[in-house]
């Protein structure tokens, strides 16, 4: 998506969650995760500690981007399959958790490295982002050809598209279009 570079990121950890969702442009962009060794190397700039990944591994994390896009679709009113999220618990199962206690509270961290410690990461920030009202704000374009995950910092929290001035009026226009070509109902 070209003009997302001006949108503002997701608040706190959540960032994390929409970079991932973002680590492939859809439909035929570059996938920051296309390979072991790539997905490896964008694990440690996201400062998870990945030496190596196995081709398991990267279909886990390439299966969890891409159930968290779909499950993102509900925030903007699609009707989502109840086994998409089953999936995912499916998927971040296995991500350790543990509580990080002081005396402003607690949190929860990952407690593995690698993938594990990278999913548990993203759980921690879901669970943060559901308990702080902030998770359903994180949505995905509903731009087919797009879907990239961004944060919706409008005031009454309704937006659809990534970037009004792209995917929106791509899809006000096709609309247009398509309701031009319907016979009159009264004629």
């Amino acid at each position: 998506m070209t003009d997302t570079e001006s949108r503002r990121p997701a608040p706190g950890t959540l960032a994390l969650v929409e970079h991932f969702i973002n680590s492939c442009e859809m439909p035929d962009g570059d996938d920051e995760l296309a390979t072991p060794d790539q997905a490896a190397g964008w694990l440690r700039s996201q400062g998870s500690e990945a030496e190596t990944m196995s081709d398991r591994d990267l279909r886990r994390l390439t299966a969890t981007r891409e159930g968290l896009r779909d499950l993102l679709e509900a925030h903007t009113g699609e009707n989502v399959d109840p086994g998409v999220a089953l999936r995912l618990q499916k998927l971040l199962g296995g991500a350790a958790l543990r509580p990080m206690l002081s005396a402003h509270g607690a949190s929860l961290v990952a407690g593995a490295k690698g993938v594990d410690g990278f999913l548990g990461r993203l759980s921690a920030a879901i669970i943060e982002a559901t308990l702080t009202g902030t998770w359903e704000r994180l949505k995905v374009c509903r731009r087919d050809e797009c879907r990239w995950a961004y944060y919706d910092h409008s005031k009454n929290g309704r937006g659809a598209w990534c970037s009004m001035r792209t995917c929106g009026t791509r899809e006000k226009a096709r609309a247009y279009r398509a309701r031009q070509r319907e016979p009159s109902a009264t004629g």
